[in-house]
Protein backbone atom coordinates (compact mmCIF):
# COMPACT_ATOMS: atom_id res chain seq x y z
CA UNK A 1 0.00 0.00 0.00
CA UNK A 2 1.24 3.37 -0.55
CA UNK A 3 2.12 6.40 1.38
CA UNK A 4 -1.09 8.24 0.07
CA UNK A 5 -3.50 5.22 0.43
CA UNK A 6 -2.48 6.77 4.04
CA UNK A 7 -3.71 10.14 3.84
CA UNK A 8 -1.08 11.55 2.45
CA UNK A 9 -1.45 13.96 -0.04
CA UNK A 10 0.22 12.59 -3.63
CA UNK A 11 1.98 15.36 -6.00
CA UNK A 12 3.04 14.89 -9.70
CA UNK A 13 6.57 16.90 -10.55
CA UNK A 14 8.00 16.82 -14.15
CA UNK A 15 11.74 17.31 -15.18
CA UNK A 16 12.91 16.43 -11.39
CA UNK A 17 16.29 13.96 -11.99
CA UNK A 18 18.04 17.91 -11.42
CA UNK A 19 17.83 21.25 -10.51
CA UNK A 20 14.40 23.07 -10.53
CA UNK A 21 12.40 19.62 -10.36
CA UNK A 22 14.48 18.06 -8.25
CA UNK A 23 14.69 20.58 -5.48
CA UNK A 24 11.01 20.76 -5.76
CA UNK A 25 10.33 17.21 -5.51
CA UNK A 26 12.73 16.96 -2.61
CA UNK A 27 10.75 19.85 -0.53
CA UNK A 28 7.03 18.03 -1.08
CA UNK A 29 8.47 14.80 -0.33
CA UNK A 30 9.92 16.26 3.15
CA UNK A 31 6.33 18.26 3.28
CA UNK A 32 5.00 14.80 3.47
CA UNK A 33 3.80 14.08 -0.44
CA UNK A 34 4.05 10.83 -1.85
CA UNK A 35 6.15 12.58 -5.13
CA UNK A 36 5.33 10.76 -8.68
CA UNK A 37 9.57 11.92 -10.29
CA UNK A 38 9.24 11.71 -13.55
CA UNK A 39 12.01 12.66 -16.02
CA UNK A 40 13.21 11.47 -19.31
CA UNK A 41 16.84 10.52 -17.14
CA UNK A 42 16.97 8.09 -13.86
CA UNK A 43 16.06 10.53 -11.20
CA UNK A 44 18.67 10.21 -7.88
CA UNK A 45 18.32 7.41 -5.49
CA UNK A 46 17.92 10.14 -2.59
CA UNK A 47 14.34 11.33 -4.15
CA UNK A 48 11.94 8.97 -1.67
CA UNK A 49 9.20 9.16 -4.04
CA UNK A 50 8.08 7.21 -6.81
CA UNK A 51 10.92 7.30 -9.93
CA UNK A 52 9.51 7.10 -13.56
CA UNK A 53 11.67 7.48 -16.66
CA UNK A 54 9.62 9.03 -19.29
CA UNK A 55 10.07 11.11 -22.59
CA UNK A 56 7.23 13.70 -23.01
CA UNK A 57 7.19 13.06 -26.69
CA UNK A 58 5.76 9.53 -25.60
CA UNK A 59 1.58 10.39 -25.61
CA UNK A 60 1.03 6.42 -24.90
CA UNK A 61 3.83 6.58 -22.18
CA UNK A 62 1.95 9.78 -20.68
CA UNK A 63 -1.05 8.10 -20.69
CA UNK A 64 0.23 4.71 -18.94
CA UNK A 65 2.01 7.32 -16.71
CA UNK A 66 -1.51 8.82 -15.96
CA UNK A 67 -3.09 5.21 -15.21
CA UNK A 68 -0.61 4.07 -13.30
CA UNK A 69 -1.16 7.08 -10.74
CA UNK A 70 -4.65 6.51 -10.60
CA UNK A 71 -4.38 2.80 -10.00
CA UNK A 72 -1.38 3.36 -7.02
CA UNK A 73 -2.13 7.04 -5.77
CA UNK A 74 -5.81 7.68 -6.63
CA UNK A 75 -4.21 10.39 -9.06
CA UNK A 76 -2.41 13.31 -7.57
CA UNK A 77 -3.49 16.69 -5.56
CA UNK A 78 -0.91 18.89 -6.80
CA UNK A 79 0.87 18.79 -10.53
CA UNK A 80 4.04 20.49 -11.13
CA UNK A 81 4.68 20.60 -15.30
CA UNK A 82 8.30 21.82 -15.07
CA UNK A 83 9.58 19.49 -17.52
CA UNK A 84 11.02 21.30 -20.49
CA UNK A 85 13.80 22.88 -22.88
CA UNK A 86 14.97 25.32 -24.96
CA UNK A 87 14.79 24.47 -29.07
CA UNK A 88 16.96 27.50 -30.41
CA UNK A 89 17.37 28.67 -33.57
CA UNK A 90 16.07 31.11 -36.43
CA UNK A 91 12.36 29.63 -37.43
CA UNK A 92 13.60 29.00 -40.72
CA UNK A 93 16.64 26.82 -40.11
CA UNK A 94 14.84 24.78 -37.29
CA UNK A 95 13.62 21.50 -39.15
CA UNK A 96 9.73 21.54 -38.48
CA UNK A 97 10.52 17.68 -36.43
CA UNK A 98 12.14 19.69 -34.18
CA UNK A 99 9.78 22.68 -33.67
CA UNK A 100 7.00 19.72 -32.89
CA UNK A 101 8.74 18.20 -30.79
CA UNK A 102 9.50 21.32 -28.54
CA UNK A 103 5.83 21.77 -28.56
CA UNK A 104 5.25 18.78 -27.30
CA UNK A 105 7.27 18.50 -24.37
CA UNK A 106 6.71 21.78 -23.42
CA UNK A 107 3.26 22.37 -24.32
CA UNK A 108 1.16 19.17 -24.95
CA UNK A 109 2.45 17.11 -22.72
CA UNK A 110 1.46 19.23 -19.62
CA UNK A 111 -1.71 19.87 -21.37
CA UNK A 112 -2.49 16.35 -21.57
CA UNK A 113 -1.23 15.06 -17.95
CA UNK A 114 -3.61 17.81 -16.59
CA UNK A 115 -6.48 16.45 -19.28
CA UNK A 116 -6.05 12.56 -17.87
CA UNK A 117 -5.37 13.88 -13.97
CA UNK A 118 -8.26 16.10 -13.27
CA UNK A 119 -10.65 13.88 -12.41
CA UNK A 120 -9.16 12.75 -9.71
CA UNK A 121 -8.46 16.28 -8.81
CA UNK A 122 -12.38 17.02 -8.90
CA UNK A 123 -12.86 14.00 -7.06
CA UNK A 124 -10.66 14.82 -4.36
CA UNK A 125 -12.42 17.90 -4.19
CA UNK A 126 -9.56 20.76 -4.43
CA UNK A 127 -5.82 20.56 -5.80
CA UNK A 128 -2.91 22.63 -7.48
CA UNK A 129 -1.60 22.79 -11.35
CA UNK A 130 1.65 24.72 -11.36
CA UNK A 131 2.91 25.20 -14.97
CA UNK A 132 6.43 26.33 -15.14
CA UNK A 133 6.45 29.24 -17.79
CA UNK A 134 9.40 31.86 -18.49
CA UNK A 135 9.27 35.44 -18.80
CA UNK A 136 9.91 34.00 -22.79
CA UNK A 137 5.95 33.37 -22.38
CA UNK A 138 5.63 37.18 -22.26
CA UNK A 139 8.82 38.71 -23.79
CA UNK A 140 10.65 37.41 -27.45
CA UNK A 141 14.16 37.22 -28.35
CA UNK A 142 16.21 36.79 -31.14
CA UNK A 143 16.28 33.12 -32.65
CA UNK A 144 13.99 32.10 -29.68
CA UNK A 145 10.97 31.35 -31.48
CA UNK A 146 9.94 27.72 -31.14
CA UNK A 147 10.79 27.92 -27.04
CA UNK A 148 8.53 31.35 -27.30
CA UNK A 149 6.05 29.98 -29.23
CA UNK A 150 5.54 26.82 -26.55
CA UNK A 151 5.45 28.93 -23.63
CA UNK A 152 3.06 31.59 -24.84
CA UNK A 153 0.68 28.84 -25.68
CA UNK A 154 1.38 27.54 -22.29
CA UNK A 155 0.65 30.89 -20.43
CA UNK A 156 -2.91 30.95 -23.04
CA UNK A 157 -4.05 27.80 -21.92
CA UNK A 158 -3.18 28.04 -18.21
CA UNK A 159 -5.26 31.23 -18.03
CA UNK A 160 -8.36 29.30 -19.31
CA UNK A 161 -7.74 26.81 -17.29
CA UNK A 162 -7.61 28.61 -14.19
CA UNK A 163 -10.92 29.78 -14.62
CA UNK A 164 -12.95 26.68 -15.75
CA UNK A 165 -11.21 25.03 -12.54
CA UNK A 166 -11.65 27.75 -9.86
CA UNK A 167 -15.66 26.30 -9.16
CA UNK A 168 -13.56 23.02 -8.35
CA UNK A 169 -11.63 24.90 -5.86
CA UNK A 170 -8.10 23.87 -8.26
CA UNK A 171 -5.92 26.36 -8.04
CA UNK A 172 -3.94 27.10 -11.58
CA UNK A 173 -0.34 29.16 -11.32
CA UNK A 174 2.09 29.91 -13.48
CA UNK A 175 5.63 30.04 -12.75
CA UNK A 176 7.71 32.86 -15.02
CA UNK A 177 11.25 32.45 -14.24
CA UNK A 178 14.33 35.28 -15.71
CA UNK A 179 17.66 32.78 -16.74
CA UNK A 180 18.27 30.04 -14.11
CA UNK A 181 21.69 28.52 -13.60
CA UNK A 182 20.50 24.72 -14.74
CA UNK A 183 21.92 22.55 -17.75
CA UNK A 184 18.80 24.42 -19.73
CA UNK A 185 21.16 26.73 -20.72
CA UNK A 186 23.55 24.37 -22.25
CA UNK A 187 20.82 22.55 -24.36
CA UNK A 188 19.57 26.07 -25.60
CA UNK A 189 22.83 27.29 -26.68
CA UNK A 190 24.00 23.86 -28.34
CA UNK A 191 20.72 23.89 -30.38
CA UNK A 192 21.20 27.44 -31.58
CA UNK A 193 24.11 26.86 -32.98
CA UNK A 194 23.21 23.39 -34.46
CA UNK A 195 20.54 24.85 -36.24
CA UNK A 196 22.53 27.91 -37.36
CA UNK A 197 26.23 26.65 -38.39
CA UNK A 198 26.32 27.08 -42.29
CA UNK A 199 23.05 28.85 -42.68
CA UNK A 200 22.33 32.76 -43.53
CA UNK A 201 21.60 33.23 -40.09
CA UNK A 202 25.57 31.42 -38.51
CA UNK A 203 27.09 35.40 -37.52
CA UNK A 204 23.61 36.74 -36.09
CA UNK A 205 22.98 33.13 -34.58
CA UNK A 206 26.83 33.79 -32.69
CA UNK A 207 25.80 37.71 -31.67
CA UNK A 208 22.48 36.01 -30.09
CA UNK A 209 24.35 33.14 -28.41
CA UNK A 210 26.73 35.83 -26.67
CA UNK A 211 23.12 37.36 -25.76
CA UNK A 212 21.85 33.99 -24.48
CA UNK A 213 25.64 33.23 -22.26
CA UNK A 214 25.73 35.95 -20.67
CA UNK A 215 21.60 36.05 -19.36
CA UNK A 216 22.25 32.58 -18.37
CA UNK A 217 25.63 32.41 -16.68
CA UNK A 218 26.86 35.77 -15.68
CA UNK A 219 25.31 37.64 -12.51
CA UNK A 220 21.99 38.08 -13.98
CA UNK A 221 20.95 34.64 -13.65
CA UNK A 222 19.29 33.11 -10.46
CA UNK A 223 19.77 29.69 -8.96
CA UNK A 224 16.83 27.20 -9.28
CA UNK A 225 15.91 28.34 -5.33
CA UNK A 226 14.22 31.14 -5.99
CA UNK A 227 12.15 29.31 -8.86
CA UNK A 228 11.30 26.42 -6.11
CA UNK A 229 10.57 29.27 -3.54
CA UNK A 230 7.90 30.50 -6.00
CA UNK A 231 6.46 26.77 -6.82
CA UNK A 232 6.09 25.66 -3.13
CA UNK A 233 4.17 29.52 -2.56
CA UNK A 234 2.07 28.74 -5.67
CA UNK A 235 1.25 25.04 -3.87
CA UNK A 236 0.86 26.02 -0.15
CA UNK A 237 -1.03 29.83 -0.98
CA UNK A 238 -4.57 29.77 0.31
CA UNK A 239 -5.43 31.64 -2.74
CA UNK A 240 -2.45 31.28 -5.57
CA UNK A 241 -1.99 34.42 -7.81
CA UNK A 242 -2.25 33.62 -11.39
CA UNK A 243 1.27 33.97 -11.97
CA UNK A 244 4.71 34.31 -9.80
CA UNK A 245 7.76 35.59 -11.57
CA UNK A 246 10.76 34.34 -10.35
CA UNK A 247 14.86 35.25 -10.76
CA UNK A 248 16.72 38.56 -10.40
CA UNK A 249 15.66 40.16 -13.62
CA UNK A 250 11.91 38.61 -14.30
CA UNK A 251 9.97 42.30 -13.63
CA UNK A 252 12.72 43.85 -15.16
CA UNK A 253 11.93 41.79 -18.36
CA UNK A 254 8.59 41.68 -18.21
CA UNK A 255 8.02 45.90 -17.40
CA UNK A 256 10.51 46.36 -20.50
CA UNK A 257 9.03 45.37 -22.73
CA UNK A 258 5.45 46.42 -21.32
CA UNK A 259 6.61 50.03 -20.86
CA UNK A 260 7.95 49.57 -24.82
CA UNK A 261 6.16 48.19 -26.42
CA UNK A 262 7.14 45.94 -29.91
CA UNK A 263 8.33 48.85 -32.22
CA UNK A 264 10.99 50.22 -29.04
CA UNK A 265 11.60 46.82 -27.70
CA UNK A 266 12.67 45.52 -31.12
CA UNK A 267 15.22 48.26 -31.30
CA UNK A 268 16.98 47.69 -28.41
CA UNK A 269 17.53 43.92 -29.20
CA UNK A 270 18.68 44.85 -32.82
CA UNK A 271 21.01 47.46 -31.27
CA UNK A 272 22.43 44.37 -28.90
CA UNK A 273 23.48 41.80 -31.75
CA UNK A 274 24.93 44.63 -34.13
Amino acid sequence: MTKAAHGNKAALVTGAAAGIGYLTAKRLIADGYTVWCVDMAACPEDLDGIKVELDLNDAAGIDALAQRMISETGGVDVIVNNAGYGQYGAIETVPMEAGRRQMEVNFFAPVRLIQLLLPSMRARKGGRIVNISSVAGKVYSPLSGWYCASKFALEGITDCLRIELKPFNIGVSLIEPSPIKTAWSEGAKASLLAASEGTAYEDFAQKAYGLLKGATDGGAASGPEAVVKAILTAVNAKNPKPRYLAGKIARLSVMSHGMMGDKLFDVAMNSQLK
